[in-house]
């Protein structure tokens, strides 16, 4: 009787380890995935970043754009 009682704390002192074991490697695992990305440049290492501006593109305000540019409207509450 006294061997089945030890073995049953052994089993309960298993489980207890696992589920320890187990909630520290998913905090630990987890944490680095909810933040957010950095964004990066393309064609870049995806471990950097890039505090560059885009080369500008002078044939996207061409003289037909920039004639029917309007400005954002005003926010209103």
């Amino acid at each position: 009787m006294k061997l089945r009682w030890v073995a049953a704390a052994g089993v309960a002192v298993a489980v207890i380890v696992v589920a320890v074991a187990v909630g520290v490697v998913t905090a630990l695992g987890s944490a680095p995935e909810e933040q957010s990305p950095a964004p990066s440049s393309t064609g870049a290492d995806p471990g950097t970043t890039s505090t560059r501006l885009p080369v500008p593109d002078d044939s996207y305000w061409d003289p037909a754009r920039m004639a029917s540019a309007q400005p954002a409207p005003m926010p209103t509450d």
